[in-house]
C-alpha cells in the first residue's frame, strides 16, 4: 500500500484505485493501485514538460525550470485506462506493470496542467513539485 498521507482516491468506470504521483530528479513517478491484496501496481512516468527561462544576474548566466507539469485526476484516469489495455489487471494478484513514459500516448492537456494553470486544489502536492 501506499503512504496513507501521499494517497488520493479515484473512481473509474465505477471502481475504486488509489495514486500517489512524486518527483524525481528528470521525471514524475505515478504509481496507481486497487485496494485488493498483492496486487499489482500500475507505474509509470511522465517528463515535467516545465517552461525554462535564462537569466543573467550579476554576471552569472542560467536557467529557471518553472511551470511544471503536474498530475491531474484527469491524468491518472487516463494512465489507468492506458494501463488496462495493455494488459494490467489491477484486482488479481499478479507483479507490478512497469510502462515507462507515457507522455505521448496519453492526453497530457500541457496548456491546462501546468502549476500556473491548474487550481490549487487539484494539484498533487508533494515534496517535489
Amino acid at each position: 500500500m501506499f503512504n496513507k498521507k501521499n494517497k488520493r482516491k479515484i473512481t473509474v468506470d465505477g471502481k475504486v484505485y488509489y495514486w500517489s504521483a512524486t518527483g524525481d530528479d528528470g521525471w514524475i513517478n505515478l504509481y496507481i493501485m486497487s485496494d485488493t491484496p498483492s496486487s499489482p501496481k500500475l507505474i509509470c512516468y511522465f517528463h515535467y514538460h516545465q517552461d525554462e527561462t535564462e537569466f543573467d544576474h550579476d554576471g552569472l548566466k542560467g536557467v529557471t525550470l518553472t511551470n511544471q507539469f503536474v498530475i491531474t485526476p484527469y491524468t491518472v484516469k487516463q494512465a489507468i485506462e492506458y494501463g488496462l489495455s495493455q494488459g494490467w489487471e489491477p484486482f488479481k494478484r499478479g507483479k507490478d506493470l512497469r510502462l515507462g513514459h507515457i507522455d505521448d500516448y496519453i492526453d497530457l492537456r500541457l496548456d491546462k496542467n501546468k502549476e500556473n494553470s491548474v487550481p490549487s486544489e487539484k494539484v498533487c502536492k508533494s515534496k517535489f513539485f
